[in-house]
């Protein structure tokens, strides 16, 4: 198969903005031309790091020839910028979650399809090893059709009080759902149906941050129920700053992930490493989040469809949507009603 050469960019210089600088700058087949960031001084900073340019005007991006943009802004600020580079004919990587409100998502799915773009939300879970084996036995038939199955991904407190700055405008269900909700959706092949949910806001609202603590929802889906919870509100002193598991049972069989990172330190305490933190070897920075970039990039050079579409992030924010709406209404929300 023909491969090219393609011109990227990232919009957003935070803590994932760089994870795809990195992904693109060790990419054989990317030119990455630009950072772009609201913050000049943050933009330059990564910039001179991967070797690009920076800038903290969106229209150069738009006005340039770069061939793909990943977005990595803030989980409520994706809109505006990929509504203006999809204008501009740029293909587009969004991150997680794709948007905060599904009207957004339809409006960028719409404007994609207009101008015959490359269109991918960042679900980087379905590139996680143990998640694609989970992916792989319920494919085989091994564990026949899904029946019930649990699924918690949080945070430590160190998150939404020091990691972030807009903690108040995303919260863990708009954080962490996306990953959980997604990746079970791919793997029971099955759409949702009706969520309930209860949630808790007293402890970072007390901090002055203005979100959940914790949330937990159970979705239907069309043949399984699978129970959803995600916390923000973990104690520092927990081993590890993400605790992830999941527990899926079929009519034939079961599995069971544990994303702990298989190695533990003992120092000033006993802790697991951050998954999220990369490990550069050999020149290269390894982990498994840089897969699902790569991969963006290996659809634009080779001319293919990505995988995790546009209508998966589509299907991930009505789920959330519909978990916030039975929040406040203290109901079973069908799926439905948010998608209209």
């Amino acid at each position: 198969m023909a491969r090219k050469q393609v011109k990227m960019a990232v919009v957003g210089a935070g803590i994932w903005g760089e994870n795809h600088a990195m992904a693109y700058a060790n990419h054989p087949l990317v030119d990455l031309v630009y950072i772009c960031d609201l913050d000049a001084d943050r933009a330059k900073a990564l910039a001179d790091k991967v070797g690009c340019a920076s800038t903290t005007n969106i229209d150069d991006l738009a006005n340039s020839d770069i061939d793909g943009v990943s977005i990595a802004t803030p989980d409520h600020a994706h809109k505006a910028p990929a509504l203006r580079l999809v204008e501009a004919g740029k293909h587009i990587l969004v991150e997680k979650p794709f948007t905060t409100e599904v009207a957004d998502a339809r409006e960028i799915i719409a404007a994609a399809k207009a101008k015959g773009v490359k269109l991918m939300v960042d679900f980087q879970m379905r590139w996680h090893p143990q998640y694609m084996a989970a992916k792989h036995y319920m494919e085989s038939g091994e564990l026949g059709e899904g029946v019930m199955g649990y699924a918690r991904l949080s945070d430590t407190i160190h998150v939404p009080t020091e990691m972030l700055s807009w903690g108040s405008a995303s919260g863990p269900e708009w954080f962490l759902f996306p990953h959980t909700m997604d990746a079970t959706r791919w793997i029971l092949n099955e759409e949702p149906v009706e969520v309930f949910a209860r949630g808790s806001k007293r402890i970072l609202k007390g901090m002055g941050i203005d979100c959940y603590d914790a949330v937990q929802a159970s979705v239907q889906f069309e043949r399984s129920f699978i129970t959803f919870e995600a916390c923000w509100i973990i104690p520092n002193s927990f081993p590890t700053v993400v605790d992830n598991q999941f527990t899926l049972y079929g009519s034939k069989g079961c599995i069971e992930l544990d994303s702990k990172p298989g190695i533990a330190i003992s120092s000033d305490r006993y802790k697991y490493p951050f998954a999220s933190n990369s490990i550069t070897r050999y020149g290269k920075p390894f982990a498994h989040f840089y897969e699902s970039i790569k991969y963006f990039a290996d659809c634009l050079a080779e001319d293919k469809t990505p995988e995790s579409t546009g209508n998966d992030g589509l299907v991930a924010t009505a789920m959330i949507q519909a978990t916030l709406k039975s929040l406040t209404e203290e109901r079973a929300v069908k799926i439905s009603e948010v998608l209209g």
